[in-house]
């Protein structure tokens, strides 16, 4: 008799004891009907609890393990073997599934080992970078300057600029985006102060076209395809961000958030009509497990 056929069969005695009542029954007899009832119904739970784990079957814990392992979730790994090797032990994927307990504690070593290292390093570990690919942007920085005006959306002999205010600098930096994409959002950049292994939120950058074909252009009288994704691959934009000379003067960090945040817009009464607007959302702290992570660049870690 299978597992199913044993449960349908249990199931049927618990309702007919459900239907029992003191009628033409001792107290005696009544009481020993209650405990097999009991007993019937835990009997059932056992069989549901056993159906349950026999509906996922060892070679897709098996996958689910491996799969576990590359996305470097040890721990859930290796409590994906134990309930594997109690559900099927004498099962081949079990057997397989426990040769590979060595290799994963390895591997969570290796992984302390580089935490440790990292946190120990602080933030020097992190690798700084210019260059980033963020799903459909190639990203390009350079140019990172420090002084009193930022520069953008020039054309011919001439540019836009801004002054910064007294005792503050303007953080400039030259960013070219190669996009696959037609309408394209853009990543933006923050300024961070840095504090053991914490970084405080200090600044996020403005985004400017570099560059226009004139001023008729500038000021939308025509199209100009050099700044519009739809006709060209690549466009190239001026960042800047406005910080106190108190900031400069400690170790602070330009980071770039991993995601397309900045959205184009048009208004026919704005100088340049096109621009990217929006907010990346930046958090106030960040922490040495928001590089290793992924979701962050470094772009540039000053006075460390």
């Amino acid at each position: 008799m299978n597992k199913k056929t044993i449960f349908l069969t249990v199931l049927g005695m618990v309702l007919g004891l459900s239907a029992c009542n003191n009628s033409g029954v001792s107290q005696a007899d009544y009481d020993a009907l209650l405990k097999e009832k009991e007993a019937l119904v835990s009997e059932v739970k056992s069989l549901r609890d056993s159906i349950k784990l026999l509906s996922f079957p060892a070679d897709q814990r098996l996958a689910k393990i491996k799969k576990l392992v590359s996305e470097q979730s040890y721990q859930q790994a290796l409590q994906g073997i134990s309930d594997l090797t109690k559900t099927f032990p004498s099962s081949a994927e079990a057997t397989t599934a426990k040769d590979m307990i060595p290799q994963i504690n390895s591997l969570i070593e290796k992984k302390k080992a580089e935490e440790e290292r990292i946190k120990a390093l602080g933030f020097k570990a992190v690798k700084q970078s210019l260059t980033a690919t963020i799903d459909y942007n190639k990203i390009e920085l350079s140019n990172i300057s420090i002084g009193n005006t930022f520069t953008h959306d020039s054309y011919d002999d001439r540019y836009f600029y801004n002054t910064a205010d007294r005792d503050n600098k303007y953080i400039s930096v030259a960013m070219k985006v190669t996009s696959s994409s037609k309408e394209p959002k853009l990543p933006q950049l923050a300024v961070y102060t840095v504090s053991g292994d914490k970084m405080n939120l200090v600044e996020t950058f403005r985004t400017e076209f570099a560059r226009w074909n004139d001023y008729g252009s500038y000021l939308g009288n025509y199209h100009d395809n050099g700044n519009d994704f739809a006709k060209t691959s690549s466009v190239r934009f001026k960042l800047g961000a406005e910080v106190s000379q108190e900031i400069l003067k400690k170790p602070y960090a330009i980071v770039m958030m991993n995601a397309n945040v900045l959205t184009r817009e048009y208004d026919k009464w704005e100088n340049p009509p096109v621009s990217y607007v929006g907010s990346g959302s930046y958090p106030s702290i960040l922490s040495l497990e928001n590089f290793t992570a992924g979701n962050y660049t470094l772009v540039k870690l000053a006075n460390l």
